[in-house]
């Protein structure tokens, strides 16, 4: 009885960049203002509804019934009220969380990080929530059409500044326009946070594989996981076409350092000339995934990428005995591989 009255589970708020203990007995509200999360409340019995949160992964035991509250909608989308819940096991939840909110950003700097990749950095009117490996749409008034980037950097509480990295995209409208010379201070709109590709909790080895900016989302959610102590294996395969697309290299090394388990990040290059002194990976990535990963059926997948590559990549990860369900992926699309979808 005393054992598990007194168990403490290990609670994480996703885009607060927090983590505590809460005691079995006690309520989530309670314990997270108590160690000075400021999370957003109002009545503390169960009747307002202004504690609602997404029960991302975990479970937990309702104090009274949160139907009377919350919506259908909300309830099937695992909303609860954390000032009427105690933790059943490890939790992770999105607090005060309402969806995604258009804000205007200013654009800060922007630096080349390859002869087509760019890191760009906004700053943004009110605080931005996410959760690392989301991403958010870029609207400028006078291209029309949104354009959609995933965040480059882990979530820190209360940030105000972004970090996405774009790609050129010749004949693209929005990267024509951006690339053409140094646009610091335009204004423009943002809307975020978007997508469920995020890490999810596990013990299975995690399974990377990425090509061009598809490095964005893949670097912020291994940074996150560094951050939270995660010891997972980690295999990366990174593909480009020539030594000069590689980029972030010094993180990829300080992520290896510092990693809690054994982290592999494997460049692998598709087109680079055979006389170069690269002595790394070459050819297709999806082609070394066979190579490097026969056991990847026993990992959970993320994927970031061209359409093309995601789908091979897909493919080959099902050959290996992967199920579907453990593959998360995002499909970096543009205007013209959105055409060709739109034609099949």
């Amino acid at each position: 009885m005393f054992g598990k009255k007194n168990k403490q589970y290990r609670v994480r708020f996703v885009g607060l960049d927090r983590e505590i203990q809460i005691p079995a007995d006690e309520n989530i509200l309670s314990a997270a203002l108590n160690q000075g999360l400021p999370l957003p409340h109002s009545c503390r019995v169960g009747s307002c509804g202004t504690c609602k949160s997404r029960l991302v992964e975990g479970k937990v035991r309702e104090l009274t019934d949160s139907a009377y509250v919350l919506s259908s909608e909300e309830l099937d989308q695992r909303y609860i009220l954390i000032c009427q819940s105690r933790p059943k096991s490890d939790l992770v939840l999105a607090a005060g969380e309402s969806g995604p909110v258009t804000q205007s950003a200013r654009i800060q700097s922007q630096t080349a990080l390859t002869h087509d990749i760019l890191e760009l950095r906004l700053r943004t009117a009110a605080p931005v929530s996410y959760r690392a490996g989301q991403y958010a749409d870029l609207h400028l008034e006078q291209i029309g059409r949104s354009r959609s980037y995933s965040f480059a950097a882990p979530p820190k509480h209360q940030t105000t500044e972004l970090v996405f990295h774009v790609r050129h995209l010749p004949g693209g409208e929005f990267t024509d326009w951006l690339f053409a010379a140094d646009r610091s201070g335009t204004e423009l709109q943002l809307r975020a946070p978007l997508g469920e590709f995020y890490l999810r909790e596990g013990d299975a080895p995690i399974l990377c594989v990425a090509g061009g900016s598809g490095m964005a989302p893949i670097k912020a959610l291994l940074e996150q996981a560094a951050r939270d102590g995660v010891s997972r294996p980690v295999t990366y395969l990174f593909g480009a076409r020539t030594k000069r697309d590689l980029y972030c290299l010094e993180e990829m090394q300080e992520l290896t350092r510092c990693w809690a388990a054994k982290f592999r990040f494997l460049p692998v290059l598709s087109e680079e000339p055979e006389d170069s002194d690269w002595t790394g990976l070459r050819g297709l990535v999806t082609d070394q995934l066979r190579e490097q990963c026969p056991e990847a059926g026993s990992s959970d997948a993320y994927l970031c990428g061209p359409p093309g590559m995601i789908d091979a990549a897909i493919d080959v990860l099902r050959e290996l005995g992967l199920p579907v369900e453990r593959i998360r992926f995002d499909r970096f699309t543009d205007a013209r591989n959105l055409a060709a979808l739109n034609a099949d």
